[in-house]
């Protein structure tokens, strides 16, 4: 009897460990992306990391320099060996991008983090760099994108342009995981939400 007593205490209390587990909705992984020798190339992180700066964002093992677009310029990020010697503290979020160009070699740059569930992109009026902040690649109309009067300027071996007047006029731009583009907005500021969940 006593043996059966401790028995049914230990799955009780085997089964209430069991029902007090909880589950991550997160979604955890790696994107690779190589910056050719002595070509620019426009990028983006495609995930979460801390307060994504550069220096948490961006693991590599060359000299690669970054180019940050903002209201007053280009900023820069530069390193030296694999480690940032200047700007490492810039924050390169998803839904953002920048310019990036190894010297030397090419780099490969793995960004790791959590997939940015639920971001939304603020696109402002006027010239900005901006990414899906889900890494996925596609078409932008079928990534959400929110089109209005606006031009889209992506860079690969020169400017290839894609204008909209509240539709794409031709083909909508197709962007790669963990690849920006430039935005020439001509309306008000918008938001760019994707539907995504976890099941």
């Amino acid at each position: 009897m006593r043996t059966n007593a401790l028995l049914l205490a230990a799955a009780v209390v085997a089964g209430g460990s069991l029902l007090a587990q909880t589950t991550s909705k997160n979604i955890v992984g790696y994107v690779n992306k190589t910056v050719p020798k002595d070509q620019f190339v426009l990028i983006a992180n495609p995930l979460n990391n801390g307060g994504n700066t550069v220096a948490e964002v961006i693991k590599i093992s060359g000299d690669i320099t970054l180019y940050h677009f903002g209201a007053t310029g280009f900023t820069s990020s530069l390193t030296l060996g694999g480690e940032w010697i200047e700007g490492g503290d810039v924050v390169v979020a998803p839904g953002g991008g920048f310019f990036a160009t190894a010297s030397g070699a090419d780099v490969k740059i793995t960004f790791v983090g959590e997939v940015a569930v639920g971001k939304t992109v603020t696109i402002p009026a006027g010239l900005s760099i901006r990414s899906s902040a889900l890494p996925q690649a596609g078409k932008l109309d079928a990534l959400e994108y929110p089109v209005g009067d606006e031009t889209v300027y992506q860079f690969s071996n020169g400017y290839i342009a894609t204008d909209a007047l509240g539709a794409w006029l031709g083909d909508a731009p197709t962007v790669g995981v963990a690849e920006s583009f430039f935005v020439l907005n001509n309306g008000a500021q918008k938001t760019w939400t994707r539907s995504f969940s976890i099941n």
